[in-house]
């Protein structure tokens, strides 16, 4: 069951694991989905911080959006270029 990308943990700790998840409600596994869409968010936006310390709001959520949309869709949802602004 353990795969690479979960080398690090023990097969005792994944077995916990995946328990856990069996055990959960739908709508407590939707609930987790969100909880961790809202960590990524929030760790793109402390990496943009770090990398742009003057950017200010806009600028993060364009250069996060940007992660997600690439060129062409920032373009034409936001108008902004994100390669006029390294």
């Amino acid at each position: 069951m353990q795969g690479n990308w979960l080398s690090d943990t023990s097969a005792d700790a994944l077995e916990v694991w995946v328990e856990l998840y069996r055990n959960m409600t739908m709508g407590e596994r939707v609930a987790r989905v969100f909880e961790l869409c809202e960590l990524q968010q929030s760790l793109q936006e402390a990496n943009v911080r770090a990398l742009y310390p003057e950017a200010d709001e806009r600028e993060v959520f364009l250069r996060v959006a940007a992660r997600r949309l690439g060129r062409e869709w920032m373009i034409k949802a936001y108008g902004w270029d994100p390669d006029l602004h390294p």
